[in-house]
């Protein structure tokens, strides 16, 4: 068996083993080629509290081997059927979170450069048929690949040619029973699917991986192409609409990885996104982690929302802090009748200090809001805000200034025809300081 790992040269592997035949394979010949490539190792091994006595002597017999090899080893031990249950996932993802959290630990502690798992090429096939039974896109066809911080040097290796190296060399392995339990639906794949196919088409495995690069290749090539789609908006990303439906979602993928969400939207969701670019301006939909998409004219915006913020400052003369913004309210004895209105670019209005009622507060914008605009006429605050065109996902980030539902001013806007400041008046500034 022949693996490059000339690309790891000088850096520090963490291998994680498990006790198995694939990851013995493994941390022994990194072991062997070590000094020649300049690499610093060492092991992980992640004890899931799944077998009882079984999962405690892989755990025993990893450390034995890896004291008996000089190689130093991390160990970490979990309940995970008590966290599947306490997250409501399956029990094959708690593990999995369970393990790739001791891994990136291991990475951001420093203790590695590198994870190195010993996902071989069978494993690849098994996940790109899995993903495709599921109705996956063009990146579930992609299969296993190197990603940050992790390697798979056994990639392009069969599980045939790994089987043959642990019994030339005298390795050593634990077997992992639960490998043979068909209720899990990738062991069916491995012990029925894949079978089958090698016998109807000789190195089936290997075609899949092969075909799981090409689609990789595929893949990354169009999230490039769709990266000039994503802009940067305040509060999330904006997506400009596109006519080209694969590059318009892997837009809006990016966006939505982005702000923090990584596996839990659907193929719904992404056509639903796709049917924005005919639906009305300002449709909104629900995604997944509190985040909205809003149609605004020539794309969808992805913001998340925030709470209502229920609280009431009264009105003074200072600097003040509301629904995460801050604004300074001043004595100001010179003004002239157009920064009354705009100000400093729509920054800073100017208002007269007499014509504000003892009981005005700051707050945000309620639904029945009344605003009588610079120099016209009566109107709801939320169609005044439509005229302005000011996009809904900034509507209720506002503050106001308010006695009662009669908004007197919308700081950063505009201030009501009621308050505008008149010969002689002392006029107070309302900045907005941030926004």
């Amino acid at each position: 068996m022949k693996v490059d790992i000339s690309q790891y040269r000088n850096k520090k592997i963490c291998v994680a083993v498990s006790g198995g035949a694939d990851s013995m394979a493994l941390l022994h010949y990194l072991s062997v080629h070590a000094a020649h490539w300049g690499i610093a190792l060492c092991a992980v091994h992640c004890e899931h509290g799944i077998r009882g006595d079984d999962s405690l002597e892989d755990a025993r017999f990893v450390r034995d081997v890896c004291r008996a090899w000089g190689i130093e080893l991390y160990s970490f031990s979990a309940d995970c059927p008590s966290l599947a249950a306490a997250r409501k996932v399956s029990l094959e993802t708690a593990a999995r979170q369970f393990r790739y959290g001791c891994f990136d630990r291991i990475l951001r502690e420093g203790k590695a450069d590198l994870v190195a798992t010993a996902h071989h090429c069978g494993d690849n096939a098994e996940t790109v048929l899995f993903n495709i039974a599921r109705g996956a896109s063009l990146t579930g066809a992609g299969g296993i690949s190197d990603r940050e911080g992790y390697i798979r040097p056994f990639l392009s290796v069969t599980k045939e040619e790994i089987l043959r190296y642990v019994t030339e060399n005298g390795i050593a392995y634990r077997t992992d029973a639960t490998n043979a339990d068909e209720r899990f639906t990738r062991n069916a794949i491995r012990a029925r699917v894949l079978p089958a196919l090698e016998e109807a088409v000789p190195d089936a495995a290997g075609n899949i991986s092969r075909f799981s690069r090409l689609a990789r290749e595929d893949d990354a090539l169009l999230y490039e192409l769709s990266a000039a789609l994503v802009r940067g908006a305040q509060g999330g990303y904006k997506v400009l609409f596109s006519d080209k439906k694969p590059l318009f979602r892997r837009a809006c993928l990016t966006a939505l990885k982005a702000m923090g969400t990584e596996k839990d939207y659907t193929a719904t969701h992404l056509e639903s996104l796709c049917a924005l670019r005919t639906a009305k301006n300002g449709e909104r939909l629900s995604m997944p982690e509190n985040i909205w998409a809003v149609r605004e004219y020539d794309g969808v915006v992805f913001y998340r929302s925030r709470p209502k913020d229920v609280q009431e400052i009264s009105f003074s003369v200072g600097v003040f802090s509301l629904a995460g913004k801050t604004f300074a309210v001043e004595e100001c004895r010179s003004w002239s009748a157009e920064k009354c209105r705009t100000g400093e670019a729509g920054r800073a209005l100017y208002a007269s200090m007499s014509h504000i009622p003892s009981s005005a507060v700051f707050r945000t914008r309620r639904e029945g809001d009344l605003f009588h605009k610079f120099g016209g006429g009566e109107k709801k605050l939320k169609d005044f805000l439509i005229d302005r065109k000011i996009p809904r996902r900034e509507r209720d980030g506002l503050i106001v200034l308010a006695d009662g539902s009669e908004v007197l001013a919308v700081l950063g806007v505009e201030i009501s025809e009621k308050i505008k400041v008149s010969d002689g008046d002392v006029a107070v500034c309302l900045r907005l300081l941030t926004p």
